[in-house]
């Protein structure tokens, strides 16, 4: 018995300070030029892609609103 509490005391959680997330580059206007003359139907997981990328964003500004 003590040898597993002396295995389970090395396994103790380290508490990790949450690093400043990161500042997403603005596209700008000849990547928004672009963005509008490709159609869903054409490129479907590039815009999955923007979706799921868009998601994280607002889950990240809200989780730093939280904070």
């Amino acid at each position: 018995m003590l040898l597993v509490m002396s295995c389970l005391s090395c396994c103790a959680q380290v508490n990790c300070e949450q690093s400043e997330l990161p500042v997403f580059p603005k596209g700008g206007i000849k990547v928004a030029e672009e963005l509008q003359n490709l159609s869903a139907e054409e490129y479907p997981y590039l815009w999955e892609w923007l979706a799921r990328l868009n998601k994280l964003r607002l889950e990240l500004e809200i989780n730093r609103e939280v904070k």
